[in-house]
């Protein structure tokens, strides 16, 4: 049926055969293009989404071996300090024993070094008075042989003197 009558020269059949194939159109091309396009941007959505989901989940664990190493750390600093503070501890210590011995050793040799020079100073006496008896002896001798005791006792001067020079 042809309706030529219409006003404008509009002819039905020429529009309804237009609107088929726009709807043909649009329906191959929903599913030629349109269809694939949205699986395609869903998918790369889901994809980038995953991905996202990784990077937090990898930055969560990043975060928690970075507090896990500075805890470490951390520790390793206290021990470290712990073994500073006990080295000089013993240091120390070491120290105080060795001034102590070293006290003890300068103590003992100032006491031999006494000993010694009290032996030497007895000894000293002991040939002082030995020598002092010998010329007391030698001058009595003397006096008692000679008789002029003013030259025994110019004799017995001379010989002080010679002994006090040599020793």
């Amino acid at each position: 049926m042809i309706l030529t009558g219409l006003p404008l020269n509009i002819d039905i059949q020429q529009i309804l055969l237009h609107l088929a194939n726009f709807a043909i159109l649009f329906f191959g091309l929903y599913i030629l293009l349109y269809k694939p396009v949205v699986d395609f941007m869903k998918k790369r959505e889901e994809h980038y989404k995953e991905l996202d989901e990784k990077a937090e989940g990898k930055l969560a664990e990043a975060e928690n071996k970075e507090k896990e190493y500075s805890d470490r750390l951390a520790a390793c600093d206290e021990e470290i300090a712990a073994f500073r503070k006990k080295a000089e501890e013993d240091m120390n210590k070491e120290r105080l024993e060795n001034q102590k011995a070293a006290k003890e050793r300068a103590d003992k040799l100032l006491e031999e070094a006494r000993e010694s020079a009290e032996t030497e100073k007895k000894s000293i006496i002991k040939k002082a008075e030995k020598e002092i008896t010998e010329m007391v002896s030698a001058a009595a001798e003397k006096i008692m042989l000679s008789d002029d005791i003013t030259k025994a006792y110019d004799e017995f001067l001379s010989d002080a003197e010679r002994s006090a020079k040599n020793g």
